[in-house]
């Protein structure tokens, strides 16, 4: 986004420096193959990050600036489901506008980087030859998604450079359960659709049954503000218990309007036999109401191969908001996911990227135009 706007602009002399054979793996994999591209409300509230910085950011270039960019370029992504936007076809269509304007040899693909150090110009030493450039940005996401090229090099360049940053953590990713809920691996496939409290959030979605634990949209944002402790799961989250269990002479499992092998499972849980409402007493009803706050404790997560982004990275108050740039370097930028900065399943994550990559843009032109002046 970066290189397209620039080369748009007239400036000419950029390199992406890109260690795989292709460009924009992750773009390519995302949303199935159909790219998340952005999401119809994007505000500090769906990210894990400093929230003067995230508005400061998010506020430069909006979802609605976004569609337009992508419109004018002849990609019309459409909402699919809870405001999320995707691509029509493919995750190609992004992959292509984002190309338009920037010529083949900008593209420095199967060439790793190894090290950098700040001279005059920054030097940038990769297993094919060094790169001297008088402005650096570094772009590199995270090591979430291994398998298409993710990892740590971009932690490991601020390192170099004097900079502070948290571990990468996966997130984004399904969870693995504790002996108490390994009758959850028994409903592998099914999904239904709830609600997760996990600290000071709530996050609707479905939630998918997996021979690992749980996975699905909702456990996936959910995961994000998860470090350890108890999560709570309302399996019926559009309705209050009595609203749930209003007719008496019915039994409780045909009422939970869940999957019938999800109703048994979940009674045999919380130790409840299954019979007619006005059959339930006290303490029927006591436990009753754990399946709107069904509590658990994730044993763990999937992993890095499975999981979609990752917490942690270059510190925020390290870098100017209003420009991307490093507070430690002139001509030193970071953008996107290398950042400490991590947004919710959604579009959200793409959303920052391309919002921390306009914000950045701007910044360069004011510069290399009151250079060339």
């Amino acid at each position: 986004m970066l290189a397209t706007q620039l080369y748009a602009k007239g400036f000419d002399d950029i390199v992406i420096i890109e260690h795989n054979p292709r460009i924009a793996m992750k773009i390519k994999v995302s949303g199935g193959g159909k790219c998340n591209v952005t999401n119809e409300k994007v505000d500090e509230d769906n990210y894990l990050g400093e929230d003067g910085f995230l508005k400061k950011v998010l506020s430069s270039y909006t979802p609605k600036e976004l569609l337009n960019f992508l419109n004018a370029r002849n990609v019309h992504p459409s909402i699919r489901s809870l405001g999320q936007y995707f691509c029509k076809k493919s995750a190609d269509e992004v992959i292509n506008a984002l190309q338009i304007g920037i010529p083949k040899k900008a593209f420095l693909l199967s060439r790793k980087v190894l090290s950098v150090e700040k001279k005059d110009d920054y030097i940038i030493h990769t297993d094919k030859g060094d790169i001297q450039a008088e402005h650096l940005v570094i772009a590199t996401g995270s090591n979430a998604y291994p398998q298409v090229g993710g990892s740590n090099i971009g932690l490991s360049l601020a390192k170099d450079l004097g900079h502070n940053s948290q571990a990468f953590n996966p997130v984004l990713v399904g969870w693995t359960v504790q002996k108490d809920q390994f009758w959850m691996k028994e409903l592998s496939g099914i999904s239904t659709y709830v609600s997760i409290d996990v600290g000071h959030k709530k996050l609707f979605g479905e939630l998918l049954f997996a021979h690992k634990g749980i996975s699905g949209p909702a456990v996936l944002s959910a995961s994000l503000y998860w470090k350890k402790g108890l999560v709570s799961i309302d399996f019926l989250p559009k309705l209050s218990l009595k609203e749930a269990f209003s007719q008496k002479k019915k039994q409780v499992s045909t009422q939970m309007q869940l999957p019938k092998r999800l109703s048994k499972l979940l009674l045999d849980s919380i130790e409840l036999k299954d019979k007619s409402v006005q059959d339930l007493n006290s303490q029927d009803w006591e436990k009753l109401a754990l399946l709107k706050a069904y509590p658990m404790s994730p044993a763990g997560n999937f992993g890095l191969k499975k999981a979609e982004a990752c917490r942690g990275g270059v510190n925020t108050q390290e870098v100017d908001f209003n420009s991307m740039q490093s507070k430690l370097h002139d001509k030193l930028y970071f953008l996107g996911e290398v950042l400490d900065v991590t947004g919710e399943l959604g579009g959200y994550n793409f959303q920052w990227a391309f919002a921390s990559a306009i914000v950045c843009t701007r910044a360069l032109e004011n510069s290399l135009v009151k250079q060339n002046t």
